[in-house]
Parts: structure tokens; C-alpha cells; sequence
């Protein structure tokens, strides 16, 4: 019979949550390694909207929908490439390539974030592509992509 392990248990083994509301109202629940991969399961709030640009130099993030829908906007060569995911869909985001992600009302998203030799902290702003993201309807792209 398995033995639930205590808090206190898990941490000895280099293992933490961090549970947050974010600013966009966002509910994430987080399971963290000492490796540095974790799991993220984030919850929409009903006026999430846009995430924070950003990009990741050795960190693998790999997104799956549970329920809802989700814009994702990737930069590349200079140009806004978009694509829409729904429940069962999932996206691999490639490292050093600019990203946001939008998350529509109800929307639940599981993150895993693995690699190897994994820094502490994998999260490099790109604060040039967020008024670009936020000038977009997603209403409109839901209905055309």
C-alpha cells in the first residue's frame, strides 16, 4: 500500500509548492523540483487576458489543455505567428523564441517544465511584445483561426 508523504517529507526529497493568484487574476497551482522542472496547472479567471512576454533559454515548456481555449503568440523573424489551441491540444514551446499566451474564460491549462541542467530561474522578459499582443481581439480570433 503507497504512503502519502507529508509536506515536510516531500521537501526533504527537494520538492515545494507555490500556489498564486496572479495579477491577471489567474489561479496557478505549482509542484517544483530541485532539478528545476515542475508542473503548473493554471486556472482562467474571467478576465485573465494576456500573459507576460517572455521567452526561456534552457527550460522545455510543454502546455496541454484540459478544457477551454488558449492563444499562443510566438515571435518569429520579426513577425506575430498565432495559433489557437483547444481542449486536448498542446504546445511545445521552442526555446529562445518569444511567446504570451492568452487564456479564455474557463480555461485550464497544465504546464510541465523540464530540461537538463536547469538554471534556477529560465524566464527572460520581452516586455517589446506585449503591446502588440494586448492590440489583439482575441473574440475575433476565436471565431477565425
Amino acid at each position: 500500500m503507497p504512503k502519502v508523504l507529508t509536506g515536510a517529507e516531500a521537501a526533504a526529497l527537494g520538492v515545494s509548492v507555490l500556489h498564486e493568484r496572479m495579477d491577471n487574476g489567474e489561479l496557478r497551482f505549482r509542484l517544483r523540483f530541485a532539478d528545476g522542472s515542475s508542473y503548473i496547472r493554471t486556472e482562467a479567471a474571467r478576465g485573465s487576458g494576456w500573459q507576460n512576454s517572455h521567452l526561456h533559454r534552457a527550460v522545455r515548456e510543454l502546455s496541454v489543455l484540459q478544457s477551454g481555449a488558449m492563444l499562443v503568440a510566438e515571435e518569429r523573424e520579426g513577425a506575430l505567428e498565432l495559433r489557437l489551441l483547444r481542449a486536448g491540444d498542446f504546445y511545445l514551446c521552442p526555446l529562445h523564441v518569444p511567446h504570451n499566451s492568452y487564456l479564455f474564460p474557463g480555461a485550464v491549462a497544465h504546464t510541465v517544465k523540464f530540461g537538463q541542467d536547469l538554471p534556477a530561474s529560465d524566464w527572460v522578459a520581452c516586455p517589446h511584445l506585449d503591446p502588440i499582443c494586448r492590440a489583439l481581439d482575441p473574440d475575433e480570433l476565436l471565431k477565425t483561426l
